[in-house]
């Protein structure tokens, strides 16, 4: 896959002298925070790279229990694989972020609250997911 070629944290390894590294390791308002929740390796690194190329500041995990909570509740926005009984436990922990739901079929919104954001089915071959981070996190 293309992430495997250009792997930006390769790159930003190999430039520490042009700042990129300061730069692009903490979220601010201009580089918003996004957690992507992803069980596929390939499709959560291919995820986290194109919101990373396209201005955000990426935690990737490969399931909710990996993501610590800081990073969960600090987000401007969830990348979230669909889990209804994952989704459920972090909201009973507090996590209030606005969440993207990744689907591989129908889902029923009504078992879900008002902070889901939307919902994007896979597989992702528009750029509706990038249209949906953008206006959770209001850029």
């Amino acid at each position: 896959m293309i992430a495997d070629l250009l792997d930006l944290r390769a790159i930003k390894a190999r430039w520490p002298e042009a700042g990129l590294n300061d730069a692009m390791s903490v979220p601010s308002p201009a580089r918003p925070l996004v957690v992507v929740v992803e069980a596929d390796t390939a499709l959560r690194e291919a995820l986290a790279f194109a919101l990373e190329t396209e201005g955000y500041w990426i935690r990737a995990f490969a399931g909710v229990a990996q993501a610590p909570l800081t990073d969960l509740i600090a987000a401007d926005c969830l990348v979230l694989d669909v889990d209804f009984l994952a989704l459920a436990a972090l909201r009973g922990k507090g996590v209030r972020t606005p969440a993207v739901l990744l689907a591989d079929g129908p889902v029923d919104l009504s078992a879900a609250d008002a902070l889901w954001a939307g919902v994007i089915h896979k597989p992702l071959i528009t750029d509706a997911l990038s249209l949906q981070v953008r206006k959770v996190v209001g850029a």
